[in-house]
């Protein structure tokens, strides 16, 4: 949320398209690299609870010592005046940890498994289709008719598969570089036509976006509740499409020309089914590329994408620094009150050693 935060209302109006994406990209990436990184460097861990410093003017509980304990036993016999003996009661109360009913802390407690589990079953249902549709793109790479052309510096295989694809043109890789086409496409365009409309697919092969959608499909298993994902997913899906563009655009020598294929393929749609060309055909988007095509362009001059991204990573590193050390000690706090309320309820003692806890909670 913070990138996304940097980048819609920082960024994006500073940044070329290819540049934005590839800032979107590292955003997603560092989301993932700097949390992990994090906890490795020194004293990021915080223990429970600070380390009791005694005052001994303001301590008013002397007498409330148990005498049993070994480790005040030890004290005693290590100290060698009355002030070491004081301290280690002192030391010896500042051990105890009191249960008290949290209602915050039992709700989450009481709806942990469940919603456990039903974040692991969504995480399934994402990857089984992420599975899905990765299997479906393998299957018409093998099955369907193929023909070897080269277009704008790019080789691939021209696709031509027999069953009914609700996508008359669009384009993938994998172990190659296919272009998919619905041979009743051709009758509809002309020869410059088409060609203008292979030199969109082949800058979607150049720009690698069938691998983005893969690591956006394995993202989303992780980070399908996450509302800013949705948004960079919409963000990175409409940048694709405008580099595309301008690649076509820059080969073919027309914009205006280009833009008249754009409208002639909307008017094809509901015939020929939906063009990769016009995958984005929400109006607002739509109608954006257009104006893109048909505008002149204001010359701006060039920003500096990796000083864009960098500033993003200090930003993001300085917050994780901050947040991810409160975030864990508020984890490790509702383990601590879940092994005091478990042993609550089978001793019915309200005090409880802080040592043991915490032995306890290394093991988890």
């Amino acid at each position: 949320m913070i990138g996304g935060g940097l980048y819609f209302f920082v960024l994006q109006k500073h940044l070329q398209v290819l540049q934005a994406k590839y800032v979107l990209l590292g955003i997603l990436l560092l989301s993932w690299m700097i949390p992990i990184m994090l906890p490795s460097l020194p004293n990021y861990t915080q223990e429970l609870g600070e380390e009791y410093l005694a005052d001994y003017k303001k301590y008013d509980a002397w007498n409330v010592v148990d005498i049993q304990d070994d480790n005040l036993v030890a004290c005693y016999e290590s100290a060698e005046n009355s002030e070491e003996q004081c301290h280690c009661e002192v030391k010896q109360q500042s051990n105890v940890l009191y249960y008290q009913s949290n209602s915050y802390y039992n709700f989450i407690i009481t709806c942990k498994n469940p919603l456990f589990w039903f974040f692991v079953g969504m995480m399934l249902l994402f990857l089984l289709d992420f599975v899905l549709k990765l299997a479906c793109l393998v299957y018409l790479a093998q099955t369907s008719p193929r023909e070897y052309q080269r277009l704008g510096g790019t080789n691939f295989y021209l696709l031509r598969p027999t069953q009914k694809l609700p996508l008359s043109i669009s384009s993938f890789s994998l172990w190659n570089n296919y272009i998919l086409l619905d041979t009743n496409l051709e009758a509809n365009f002309s020869e410059r036509e088409m060609k203008a409309i292979l030199l969109h697919e082949v800058a979607h092969l150049q720009q690698r976006d069938t691998w983005q959608q893969m690591f956006l499909s394995v993202l989303k298993i992780f980070w399908w509740m996450q509302p800013m994902f949705y948004l960079f997913k919409r963000e990175l899906d409409e940048l694709n499409e405008y580099v595309a563009d301008d690649f076509a655009v820059k080969h073919i020598g027309d914009a205006k020309f280009y833009a008249r294929i754009l409208l002639k393929a909307k008017e094809k749609q509901t015939q020929q089914g939906a063009l990769s060309l016009v995958a984005c055909f929400a109006q607002g988007l739509f109608k954006q590329r257009i104006l893109r095509l048909i505008d002149t362009p204001v010359s701006k001059p060039k920003p500096n994408w990796v000083f864009s991204l960098l500033l993003v990573g200090v930003v993001f590193w300085s917050t994780s620094a901050v947040a991810l050390p409160v975030l864990q000690e508020h984890d490790h706090a509702i383990k601590q009150y879940e092994i005091l309320q478990e042993k609550n309820s089978l001793t019915g003692k309200y005090e409880f050693c802080k040592s043991c806890i915490l032995e306890e909670l290394s093991k988890k």
